[in-house]
Protein backbone atom coordinates (compact mmCIF):
# COMPACT_ATOMS: atom_id res chain seq x y z
CA UNK A 1 0.00 0.00 0.00
CA UNK A 2 0.85 4.15 0.09
CA UNK A 3 4.15 5.29 1.34
CA UNK A 4 4.64 9.47 2.04
CA UNK A 5 6.89 11.79 3.23
CA UNK A 6 7.76 15.12 4.30
CA UNK A 7 10.64 16.67 3.07
CA UNK A 8 12.47 20.16 3.20
CA UNK A 9 15.21 21.51 0.62
CA UNK A 10 18.60 23.37 0.88
CA UNK A 11 16.34 26.36 0.75
CA UNK A 12 14.25 25.47 3.61
CA UNK A 13 11.33 24.96 0.93
CA UNK A 14 8.44 22.01 2.19
CA UNK A 15 7.53 19.53 0.33
CA UNK A 16 4.72 16.45 0.30
CA UNK A 17 5.23 13.15 -1.95
CA UNK A 18 3.33 10.28 -1.73
CA UNK A 19 2.26 6.78 -4.37
CA UNK A 20 -1.37 5.76 -4.46
CA UNK A 21 -1.56 2.42 -3.92
CA UNK A 22 -5.17 1.91 -2.51
CA UNK A 23 -7.58 -1.01 -4.76
CA UNK A 24 -10.15 1.09 -6.43
CA UNK A 25 -12.27 0.19 -9.48
CA UNK A 26 -12.50 4.38 -10.90
CA UNK A 27 -9.10 6.34 -11.77
CA UNK A 28 -7.60 8.37 -9.48
CA UNK A 29 -6.87 11.84 -11.02
CA UNK A 30 -6.07 15.47 -10.23
CA UNK A 31 -9.10 17.01 -8.68
CA UNK A 32 -9.93 21.01 -7.92
CA UNK A 33 -12.66 21.75 -5.08
CA UNK A 34 -13.71 25.55 -5.54
CA UNK A 35 -14.14 27.04 -1.93
CA UNK A 36 -17.71 26.92 -0.26
CA UNK A 37 -17.81 23.32 -2.02
CA UNK A 38 -20.87 20.94 -0.14
CA UNK A 39 -19.35 18.06 0.73
CA UNK A 40 -21.77 15.14 1.93
CA UNK A 41 -19.91 13.48 5.26
CA UNK A 42 -21.56 10.25 4.84
CA UNK A 43 -24.14 11.09 7.91
CA UNK A 44 -26.82 12.50 6.57
CA UNK A 45 -24.97 15.69 7.09
CA UNK A 46 -23.15 18.21 4.64
CA UNK A 47 -20.20 20.40 5.36
CA UNK A 48 -18.78 23.16 2.81
CA UNK A 49 -15.12 24.11 2.39
CA UNK A 50 -13.64 27.54 3.28
CA UNK A 51 -10.33 27.10 1.00
CA UNK A 52 -9.73 26.00 -2.34
CA UNK A 53 -8.22 22.27 -2.54
CA UNK A 54 -6.44 20.76 -5.04
CA UNK A 55 -4.83 17.07 -5.07
CA UNK A 56 -5.32 13.57 -5.71
CA UNK A 57 -9.05 12.09 -6.01
CA UNK A 58 -11.32 9.73 -7.46
CA UNK A 59 -15.28 10.30 -8.48
CA UNK A 60 -16.87 6.94 -6.99
CA UNK A 61 -19.84 4.89 -8.36
CA UNK A 62 -22.81 6.40 -7.40
CA UNK A 63 -22.02 9.19 -5.43
CA UNK A 64 -22.31 13.46 -6.49
CA UNK A 65 -19.02 13.83 -4.27
CA UNK A 66 -15.11 13.60 -4.96
CA UNK A 67 -13.23 11.57 -2.69
CA UNK A 68 -10.20 12.91 -2.21
CA UNK A 69 -6.72 10.98 -1.15
CA UNK A 70 -4.35 14.22 -0.84
CA UNK A 71 -3.75 18.02 -1.82
CA UNK A 72 -3.26 21.00 -0.61
CA UNK A 73 -5.05 23.81 0.08
CA UNK A 74 -4.48 27.51 -0.72
CA UNK A 75 -3.02 28.57 2.37
CA UNK A 76 -0.50 25.65 1.86
CA UNK A 77 -1.49 23.06 4.24
CA UNK A 78 -1.51 19.47 2.95
CA UNK A 79 -3.15 16.21 4.06
CA UNK A 80 -2.68 12.61 3.34
CA UNK A 81 -4.77 9.32 3.95
CA UNK A 82 -3.12 6.43 4.33
CA UNK A 83 -4.18 2.49 5.48
CA UNK A 84 -4.01 1.53 9.09
CA UNK A 85 -6.05 -2.12 9.45
CA UNK A 86 -6.47 -3.45 12.86
CA UNK A 87 -5.49 -0.36 14.86
CA UNK A 88 -8.35 2.07 14.68
CA UNK A 89 -10.98 3.03 16.96
CA UNK A 90 -14.03 4.62 15.17
CA UNK A 91 -17.12 5.45 16.91
CA UNK A 92 -20.34 3.32 16.11
CA UNK A 93 -22.64 6.57 15.99
CA UNK A 94 -22.46 9.75 15.90
CA UNK A 95 -21.58 12.17 18.88
CA UNK A 96 -23.57 14.76 19.77
CA UNK A 97 -21.74 18.14 20.31
CA UNK A 98 -18.94 17.05 17.69
CA UNK A 99 -17.57 17.24 14.37
CA UNK A 100 -18.53 14.09 13.25
CA UNK A 101 -17.21 12.90 9.96
CA UNK A 102 -16.63 8.79 7.64
CA UNK A 103 -12.86 8.19 7.58
CA UNK A 104 -12.74 8.90 3.68
CA UNK A 105 -14.61 12.55 4.54
CA UNK A 106 -11.56 13.49 7.06
CA UNK A 107 -8.81 15.70 4.61
CA UNK A 108 -12.19 17.60 3.10
CA UNK A 109 -12.41 18.96 6.85
CA UNK A 110 -8.57 19.02 7.37
CA UNK A 111 -8.28 21.18 4.22
CA UNK A 112 -11.22 22.79 3.48
CA UNK A 113 -11.58 24.24 7.21
CA UNK A 114 -8.00 25.21 7.95
CA UNK A 115 -4.68 27.35 7.01
CA UNK A 116 -2.08 25.44 9.44
CA UNK A 117 -1.23 22.19 11.57
CA UNK A 118 -1.69 24.57 14.33
CA UNK A 119 -5.33 25.56 13.32
CA UNK A 120 -5.96 21.35 12.67
CA UNK A 121 -4.41 20.39 15.92
CA UNK A 122 -6.44 23.18 17.77
CA UNK A 123 -9.85 21.43 16.15
CA UNK A 124 -9.15 17.60 16.61
CA UNK A 125 -10.38 17.29 19.81
CA UNK A 126 -13.57 18.13 18.75
CA UNK A 127 -13.44 15.68 15.97
CA UNK A 128 -15.25 12.04 15.94
CA UNK A 129 -14.64 9.34 13.13
CA UNK A 130 -17.60 7.14 12.83
CA UNK A 131 -17.54 3.82 11.33
CA UNK A 132 -19.93 4.50 8.54
CA UNK A 133 -19.38 4.14 4.36
CA UNK A 134 -19.08 6.53 2.01
CA UNK A 135 -19.79 6.55 -1.61
CA UNK A 136 -19.10 3.36 -3.19
CA UNK A 137 -17.23 2.13 0.05
CA UNK A 138 -18.73 -1.27 0.62
CA UNK A 139 -16.62 -1.11 4.10
CA UNK A 140 -15.14 1.58 6.44
CA UNK A 141 -11.83 1.81 5.50
CA UNK A 142 -9.27 2.07 8.48
CA UNK A 143 -6.81 5.57 7.92
CA UNK A 144 -4.01 7.62 9.47
CA UNK A 145 -3.21 10.89 8.04
CA UNK A 146 -0.09 12.94 7.46
CA UNK A 147 -0.93 16.45 7.88
CA UNK A 148 1.92 19.20 6.92
CA UNK A 149 2.20 23.10 5.85
CA UNK A 150 4.43 25.78 4.48
CA UNK A 151 6.08 26.35 7.80
CA UNK A 152 7.57 22.94 7.53
CA UNK A 153 5.31 21.32 10.59
CA UNK A 154 4.06 17.72 10.47
CA UNK A 155 1.98 15.44 12.43
CA UNK A 156 0.50 12.12 11.98
CA UNK A 157 -3.21 11.70 13.06
CA UNK A 158 -3.76 8.45 14.29
CA UNK A 159 -7.27 7.36 15.43
CA UNK A 160 -6.74 4.67 17.96
CA UNK A 161 -8.77 6.84 20.29
CA UNK A 162 -12.04 7.96 21.05
CA UNK A 163 -10.25 11.62 20.93
CA UNK A 164 -7.91 12.42 18.29
CA UNK A 165 -4.28 13.24 19.22
CA UNK A 166 -1.80 14.74 17.22
CA UNK A 167 1.79 13.78 16.99
CA UNK A 168 5.21 14.89 15.49
CA UNK A 169 6.52 12.56 12.86
CA UNK A 170 10.25 13.01 13.18
CA UNK A 171 11.26 10.97 10.81
CA UNK A 172 8.91 12.34 7.76
CA UNK A 173 7.52 9.43 6.60
CA UNK A 174 4.34 7.06 7.28
CA UNK A 175 2.86 4.11 5.28
CA UNK A 176 0.50 1.97 6.31
CA UNK A 177 0.00 -0.54 9.26
CA UNK A 178 1.68 -0.59 12.29
CA UNK A 179 1.06 2.86 14.22
CA UNK A 180 4.11 5.38 13.86
CA UNK A 181 5.55 4.35 17.04
CA UNK A 182 6.02 0.74 15.99
CA UNK A 183 7.50 1.56 12.65
CA UNK A 184 10.13 3.99 14.39
CA UNK A 185 10.83 1.05 16.61
CA UNK A 186 11.00 -1.22 13.96
CA UNK A 187 13.88 1.22 11.95
CA UNK A 188 15.70 1.93 15.30
CA UNK A 189 16.09 -2.35 15.19
CA UNK A 190 16.70 -2.39 11.51
CA UNK A 191 19.82 0.38 12.34
CA UNK A 192 20.89 -1.25 15.60
CA UNK A 193 19.78 1.72 17.68
CA UNK A 194 19.02 1.31 21.20
CA UNK A 195 15.84 2.22 22.16
CA UNK A 196 12.35 2.82 20.54
CA UNK A 197 11.96 6.49 19.80
CA UNK A 198 13.89 8.46 17.05
CA UNK A 199 17.13 10.27 18.11
CA UNK A 200 20.29 11.66 16.42
CA UNK A 201 21.70 8.01 16.79
CA UNK A 202 18.99 6.98 14.36
CA UNK A 203 19.46 10.06 11.36
CA UNK A 204 23.44 9.45 11.87
CA UNK A 205 22.77 5.22 11.23
CA UNK A 206 20.98 6.25 8.49
CA UNK A 207 23.59 8.77 6.89
CA UNK A 208 26.04 5.99 7.62
CA UNK A 209 23.91 3.22 6.04
CA UNK A 210 23.61 4.77 2.83
CA UNK A 211 27.13 6.46 2.84
CA UNK A 212 28.30 2.57 2.45
CA UNK A 213 25.44 1.61 -0.19
CA UNK A 214 24.22 -0.65 1.67
CA UNK A 215 21.30 -1.98 0.05
CA UNK A 216 17.32 -1.10 1.00
CA UNK A 217 14.70 -2.75 2.15
CA UNK A 218 12.32 -4.26 -0.91
CA UNK A 219 9.14 -5.82 -1.15
CA UNK A 220 5.53 -5.04 -0.54
CA UNK A 221 5.35 -4.98 3.49
CA UNK A 222 4.66 -1.41 5.00
CA UNK A 223 7.20 -1.77 7.80
CA UNK A 224 10.03 -2.58 5.04
CA UNK A 225 8.90 0.54 2.93
CA UNK A 226 9.08 2.57 5.67
CA UNK A 227 12.78 1.66 6.64
CA UNK A 228 13.41 2.17 2.98
CA UNK A 229 12.25 5.53 2.13
CA UNK A 230 13.56 6.55 6.27
CA UNK A 231 16.67 5.66 5.03
CA UNK A 232 16.50 7.60 1.90
CA UNK A 233 15.21 10.50 3.61
CA UNK A 234 17.51 10.92 6.61
CA UNK A 235 20.76 9.13 4.83
CA UNK A 236 20.83 11.47 1.59
CA UNK A 237 22.40 14.66 1.60
CA UNK A 238 19.91 17.75 1.12
CA UNK A 239 18.34 18.04 -2.10
CA UNK A 240 18.79 21.50 -3.91
CA UNK A 241 15.27 22.97 -5.03
CA UNK A 242 16.00 21.90 -8.68
CA UNK A 243 16.72 18.45 -8.12
CA UNK A 244 13.67 17.63 -5.33
CA UNK A 245 10.77 16.69 -7.90
CA UNK A 246 12.67 14.37 -9.59
CA UNK A 247 14.49 12.78 -6.78
CA UNK A 248 11.43 12.75 -4.73
CA UNK A 249 9.40 10.71 -7.72
CA UNK A 250 12.61 8.74 -8.38
CA UNK A 251 12.37 7.81 -4.71
CA UNK A 252 8.75 7.21 -4.67
CA UNK A 253 9.12 4.67 -7.73
CA UNK A 254 11.59 2.97 -5.54
CA UNK A 255 8.85 1.75 -3.24
CA UNK A 256 5.80 1.59 -5.82
CA UNK A 257 3.79 -1.80 -6.48
CA UNK A 258 4.31 -3.37 -9.70
CA UNK A 259 1.20 -3.11 -12.32
CA UNK A 260 0.64 -7.17 -13.39
CA UNK A 261 -1.90 -6.92 -16.15
CA UNK A 262 -3.02 -10.52 -15.66
CA UNK A 263 -4.34 -9.76 -12.15
CA UNK A 264 -6.08 -6.68 -12.82
CA UNK A 265 -9.64 -8.32 -12.54
CA UNK A 266 -8.46 -10.35 -9.22
CA UNK A 267 -6.44 -6.98 -7.60
CA UNK A 268 -6.19 -3.38 -8.14
CA UNK A 269 -3.48 -3.49 -5.15
CA UNK A 270 -1.20 -1.64 -7.11
CA UNK A 271 0.46 2.46 -7.78
CA UNK A 272 -2.07 4.44 -9.33
CA UNK A 273 0.21 7.01 -9.03
CA UNK A 274 3.03 9.06 -7.32
CA UNK A 275 2.73 12.92 -6.41
CA UNK A 276 5.37 15.33 -5.04
CA UNK A 277 3.44 18.61 -3.75
CA UNK A 278 5.67 21.89 -3.46
CA UNK A 279 3.50 23.92 -0.42
CA UNK A 280 5.14 26.99 -1.18
CA UNK A 281 4.13 27.28 -4.54
CA UNK A 282 1.14 25.40 -4.39
CA UNK A 283 2.25 23.17 -7.34
CA UNK A 284 0.68 19.55 -7.70
CA UNK A 285 3.02 17.10 -9.55
CA UNK A 286 1.13 13.90 -11.00
CA UNK A 287 1.85 11.07 -12.66
CA UNK A 288 -0.45 8.45 -13.15
CA UNK A 289 0.77 4.43 -14.04
CA UNK A 290 0.15 4.56 -16.98
CA UNK A 291 1.72 8.46 -17.68
CA UNK A 292 4.73 9.21 -19.60
CA UNK A 293 6.12 12.18 -17.77
CA UNK A 294 4.56 14.08 -15.00
CA UNK A 295 2.43 17.07 -15.21
CA UNK A 296 2.31 20.01 -12.30
CA UNK A 297 -0.95 21.58 -11.40
CA UNK A 298 -0.36 25.33 -9.44
CA UNK A 299 -3.51 26.00 -7.05
CA UNK A 300 -2.76 30.20 -7.90
CA UNK A 301 -4.94 32.85 -6.04
CA UNK A 302 -7.09 33.08 -9.40
CA UNK A 303 -8.63 29.45 -9.20
CA UNK A 304 -9.46 30.09 -5.19
CA UNK A 305 -10.73 33.10 -5.95
CA UNK A 306 -12.63 32.84 -9.32
CA UNK A 307 -13.39 29.14 -9.95
CA UNK A 308 -16.81 27.72 -8.68
CA UNK A 309 -17.14 24.19 -9.79
CA UNK A 310 -15.09 21.46 -8.84
CA UNK A 311 -12.73 20.25 -12.29
CA UNK A 312 -11.65 16.46 -12.21
CA UNK A 313 -8.49 16.53 -14.68
CA UNK A 314 -7.77 13.90 -17.41
CA UNK A 315 -5.73 10.89 -15.64
CA UNK A 316 -2.78 11.40 -18.05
Amino acid sequence: MCTSLTYTDTANQPYFARTMDFPTTTPWRPIFLPRHYAWPTGLDTTRQTRYAILGGGRLPVNFDSCLMADGINEAGLSCAELYLPHAVNYQAQPVAGAINLTPQGFINWVLGEHTDVAAVIADLQRVRIIAANWGDADQVYPFHWLISDQSGASIVVEPTTAVLQAQPNPVGVLTNTPILATHIANLNQFLNVPGSSFSSETAAAARTWIAASRPLPSGPVPTRRFIHMALQRLGQPQLSPATVVPTLLAWLAGVQLPYQPDHEQLSHNYTHYRAVIDLRQRAYTFIARQASAPRTIQLTATMATNWQQPVIYPVV
